[in-house]
């Protein structure tokens, strides 16, 4: 190539070119509309009447796919069977090398093809396979690769064949290796593929019974019409629809899908299986005659010919409702793990503020009392109703926090301990909980009668009942204008006969089927959509108060309303004893000390650090430390505490980190130690907490109570110390 003119150089590279644009393009070569485009492409630097690619068949015979010049030839077909011409054969297969055939009726014409089309002469040049890497070997051939196939070329005229241009044919052929070598996996992929179906088909009566009772809705579609010809007898078992119906229901399966998302995804993945192509799976729902409709996981692809022609489209359609339901459980237990994490978090964040605010006040009260201030009667009173106020305020907030351990708690495991619970505690805080939900829809009205504690794990009752007042307010429809939904009400009551107690949530709503009253109970089942609920509240509601020795009842419509409706809960758990014996005696704690104690405050909120040592400070000699990392260094230093009132989440290192070292350390000093937190829940603060057996201040507190705890401690520990000194 390199001897020849620049001109003829720059002929190749364009003819080259535009084969490989064509090879690029496509897939597979062996498709009539690709090899048309291909045989353009030679066409433009090579003339010829016929353009093939012979490959061999098991039998001996060629397979040939040829595109044809001229009018006449129009009916020639694309794809053949001829027979090998034994020197074509051993020249191109066996030698490697380019074949010519002058005149074929003299001899080696490819019957069938060339001579049947009047082609008096052809030429005939191996193809190779690209190696792996794309190096050639001496046993394979300068382009590396076996022979895989045969580029011909016929023309009409005998002598035409002996000035075909050879070198740059071979050159083509050469850059088709690649493309064809592809070619003929997908062409073997696409054979495969039609001798399963053909093997399918022969079977088809002997299978029908399986594909009929497969848990799988199986269909076929025409690809011209993309309406039903073939449906399985489980689609009518799973829908509701006779199959002879739903085949003679034009679009039955689009109208099938509930959700526009799904019907999008159907006829997607349709006019993608006209084309031949596959497509990915998809979920949607699917309406059930006569029921609720189901979840599917659907796919859908084409039937090809070994012509490339797609002969039909078929898919398949699986029920996935239960692996819908319990990726959906999954999703709301990550929900609710992630609402007890943000919870702390947010009780952290609020309960430090409210500390320092609840600390300020009694500063000021306290300087508001001193004897430099001079307020009249009527100041001096609204000063104190508004510190009164304040202070109630603050307290509102705490409880509302820490009624978030009705859901931030984890469930304890089976024979854990229970705790002696209050249940109109419980109702209160639930109803905190929820009455931005209530009130919005109903009226609340509560009628808590005097009841005695009940035994059950910490915060599982209050669970409970938020369940039920959220059902309740879903089941009362959002009031159209300021007029309607007045006389809407959410009832809470309690009751004993002294042996039991119970709680009874009633609500003025829509209520509950009488089919559907023994199916509640049920885990996923429910009659409101997926963005509102799993349908698991009920079923965990009632798992949680039988483990408590109880039961829960439910009744629908309300005995005795007016229009008939609404639902009525009813909780019955065995009462735990008397109201008064629920408060165990507790002697009372010392209030001061007879020695000033020294006290380390460890606290990385600064305005509460201030707040705290100047109110301990009236009593003790009280030091500030921002930060677990700081205290250290100031123990380090010297200095000796007889206390440290020490926060237990702060930056760096944190509380109870800095209590294991200093108990590996100083265990003397260890027993001073006096927890504080925003936050009074979660199993690992639980676990250290009982680990440690040291005190525990949760913020918001007063001054009171920190002085309290530090009287108790040093108490404890000077009488500790009296008694070692009498044992030695």
């Amino acid at each position: 190539m390199h001897d020849a003119p620049a001109s003829e150089r720059y002929r190749r590279l364009v003819a080259l070119n535009a084969v490989l644009t064509v090879v690029a393009r496509h897939s597979n070569l062996l498709l009539p509309r690709p090899f048309e485009e291909l045989a353009d492409a030679v066409g433009r630097f090579a003339a010829f009447q016929v353009l093939a690619m012979l490959f061999p068949e098991p039998e001996g015979e060629l397979r040939a796919y040829a595109a044809f010049r001229g009018d006449t030839l129009a009916a020639a077909p694309f794809s053949a069977l001829v027979p090998a011409p034994g020197a074509l054969f051993r020249r191109v297969f066996g030698e490697g090398k380019a074949f010519s055939c002058v005149d074929t009726r003299a001899g080696d014409a490819l019957e069938g093809m060339g001579a049947s089309v009047g082609c008096l002469s052809y030429v005939a040049l191996p193809v190779r396979a690209t190696p792996p890497g794309g190096e050639a070997s001496a046993r394979s051939g300068p382009s590396g690769g076996p022979v895989i196939a045969a580029l011909v070329l016929g023309y009409a005229d005998a002598a035409a064949g002996a000035a075909a241009p050879i070198e740059l044919l071979e050159q083509l052929a050469d850059t088709l290796g690649a493309g064809l070598d592809r070619s003929l996996r997908v062409v073997a992929g696409e054979r495969e593929a039609a001798e399963r179906l053909l093997r399918i088909r022969e079977l088809e009566e002997q299978h029908r019974n399986l594909l009929d009772n497969a848990p799988l809705i199986i269909f076929r579609l025409d690809p011209e019409t993309g309406e039903l010809s073939f449906l399985n007898r489980h689609a009518e078992r799973l829908l509701g629809v006779p199959v002879t119906e739903a085949l003679k229901t034009p679009g039955f399966l689009g109208e099938a899908h509930a959700d526009p998302e799904g019907v999008m995804c159907f006829e997607d993945a349709v006019a993608r299986a006209k084309l031949g192509a596959p497509s990915s799976s998809y979920e949607a729902r699917l309406r059930r005659r006569g029921g609720d409709a189901i979840t599917a996981r659907g796919t859908v692809y084409p039937l090809v010919s070994d012509r490339g022609r797609v002969v039909a489209i078929e898919g398949v359609l699986a029920d996935v409702s239960t692996e819908h339901a319990a990726r959906t459980r999954l999703i709301q237990v990550d929900r609710l793990s992630t609402l007890g994490t943000l919870a702390a978090g947010v009780a952290h964040e609020i309960n430090n503020p409210a500390a320092f605010i609840l600390l300020g006040l009694d500063m000021l009260d306290r300087l508001l009392r001193g004897p430099n201030v001079r307020m009249e009667g009527a100041a001096a009173s609204s000063a104190s109703e508004l510190l009164r106020e304040l202070r109630d305020s603050i307290k509102r907030i705490v409880d509302i926090v820490r009624d978030l351990k009705l859901f931030a708690s984890p469930p304890q495991p089976e024979g854990s301990r229970r705790a002696l619970t209050d249940a109109n505690r419980t109702v209160e805080s639930a109803l905190s909980l929820t009455r931005g939900q209530i009130i919005e829809r109903a009226q609340i009205v509560k009628s808590l009668s005097e009841v005695p504690p009940i035994l059950m794990e910490d915060g599982r009752l209050g669970q409970v009942i938020v369940n039920l007042l959220v059902n309740a307010a879903q089941a009362i429809s959002k009031p159209g204008s300021k007029h309607e939904g007045r006389d809407q009400t959410v009832t809470v009551e309690t009751r004993s006969d002294g042996d039991t107690v119970e709680i009874v949530v009633t609500d003025t709503g829509a209520g509950i089927a009488e089919e559907n009253l023994p199916r509640i109970w049920t885990p996923f089942f429910t009659t409101k959509g997926p963005e509102v609920g799993t349908g698991l509240g009920l079923s965990i509601s009632r798992e949680i108060i039988e483990r408590a020795g109880g039961q829960i009842t439910a009744e629908s419509p309300v005995p005795g309303s007016d229009p008939p409706g609404g639902a009525r809960f009813v909780i019955s758990l065995p009462a735990a004893g008397r109201a008064e014996e629920a408060t165990p005696s507790v002697a009372p704690v010392p209030r001061l000390v007879s020695t000033r104690a020294r006290v380390l405050v460890v606290e990385d909120e600064a305005s509460l650090a201030r707040a705290l040592c100047e109110q301990l400070g009236r009593v003790h000699q009280v030091a500030v430390a921002p930060s677990a990392d700081a205290a250290m260094g100031m123990l380090a230093g010297g200095q000796r505490f007889d206390v440290v009132l020490c926060d237990l989440r702060m930056p760096g290192m944190s509380g109870d980190v800095f209590y294991t070292r200093i108990r590996e350390s100083d265990p003397a000093l260890a027993q001073g130690f006096i927890f504080m937190t925003g936050v009074g829940f979660g199993a690992d603060f639980e676990r250290f907490l009982a680990s440690s057996g040291r005190p525990l201040l949760e913020k918001p507190f007063s001054a009171e109570d920190a002085l309290s705890a530090i009287a108790e401690v040093v108490t404890a520990n000077q009488a500790e110390e009296r008694e070692s000194a009498r044992s030695r």
